[in-house]
């Protein structure tokens, strides 16, 4: 059995978060599309949900009973970017007296306190403790690996850069088969994040073949389009890791463009997942830990000529690529300056 412990971001994920993200795994692990699944039935892999949604709901619960005097409120932490506990403070006033209906609340409120509070503990816990449940009843030869989305990619890599290097010891269960990362936050939410995992190109989560690292397969997905993605994009140099991950082609890059639109959420997991160069990466690696199988020539064309029709048919006008497109535009050196980013592309898909 290979577990597969998917990890969410930012936004309202209550309990059954992941259905429709494995039902379009399901549906893409097709046999007849991809000739080289027909040895491994989905049956052999186990997709175990990971949730801890319920520690932010009851932060900005009990935020908003602080709103008038924030700044008094015990949980808050010093942040690095001095602007951060504006933007909370911003956050929270507005969650006060409006139902929590906005973007900005119910998901970049979420990444504001992980960034300005001390609630990043608990959410570690919990994601240790709920993989930790699953992976002991790992047999000999099981395996497992982490998708993780958004917010999630940061939560996951200080989960890992805890569970590599101190205890309880994920590195118990073996290194993962692969970690993926979608729209990857790791690397822009260092410079805000009040625990230090390390910088993110030289800590221990990052592929290799021998004992060390966390992972045998590195697999990151980003879109031209996604600000989530864009603003400090994960771009490791080639001394990261160990400094064979990219002689030992360990490393898996996909940059969707900015065509690849077939909704205007651009960043939820399952519009990436639809895309064929990414399912295809992530079931190469679910059926061989070497990803030595793959789809051939004529079976990719045929799912990407399929995929090309559905972005043509997608309604998305021209005015709203253009708006999204220029959000790349903007500045991103303070937290502000990036919520504020994000808080235009919430008013554009939603």
């Amino acid at each position: 059995m290979h577990y597969v412990f998917l990890i969410h971001g930012m936004g309202s994920s209550s309990t059954g978060w992941s259905k429709n993200a494995k039902k379009l795994i399901e549906d893409h692990y097709d046999k007849k599309a991809y000739a080289f699944l027909a040895d491994f039935p989905l049956s052999d892999i186990k997709f175990v949900e990971i949730n801890y949604n319920d520690i932010f709901d009851a932060y900005l619960d009990e935020a908003k009973q602080h709103a008038a005097d924030l700044g008094s409120w015990g949980k808050l932490v010093k942040t690095k970017d001095p602007t951060m506990s504006g933007v909370l403070g911003r956050i929270v006033g507005i969650a006060a007296k409006e139902p929590a209906k906005s973007f900005l609340i119910t998901h970049l409120a979420d990444v504001a306190f992980f960034m300005a509070t001390d609630l990043g503990w608990q959410v570690r816990a919990r994601i240790a403790e709920q993989m930790g449940a699953a992976l002991k009843d790992l047999k000999a030869k099981d395996s497992w690996s982490i998708i993780a989305h958004s917010l999630g990619t940061r939560v996951a890599t200080e989960v890992l850069q805890i569970g590599f290097t101190g205890a309880p010891s994920l590195a118990s269960f073996g290194k993962a088969r692969f970690v993926m990362m979608v729209a990857n936050t790791s690397y822009l939410l260092q410079e805000l994040s009040p625990y230090n995992a390390g910088d993110v190109y030289t800590n221990i989560v990052y592929p290799a073949r021998k004992a060390m690292g966390v992972c045998h397969r590195y697999i990151n997905v980003s879109h031209e389009l996604d600000p989530f993605s864009f603003i400090k994009r994960f771009d490791p140099p080639s001394t990261w890791g160990n400094g064979e991950v990219f002689t030992q082609k360990l490393y898996h890059p996909i940059l969707l463009q900015a065509k690849d639109l077939t909704s205007k959420e651009v960043h939820s997991l399952e519009h990436y997942l639809r895309h064929p160069q990414v399912h295809t990466t992530l079931f190469r690696f679910l059926v061989d830990p070497a990803g030595r199988l793959g789809p051939t020539e004529r079976e990719m064309k045929a799912q990407m000529d399929i995929y090309t029709n559905e972005t043509l048919a997608a309604q998305i006008t021209a005015a709203w690529r253009t708006s999204i497109a220029a959000l790349r535009d903007g500045k991103f050196e303070t937290a502000k300056e990036i919520f504020d980013t994000w808080e235009k592309f919430g008013a554009l898909v939603s």
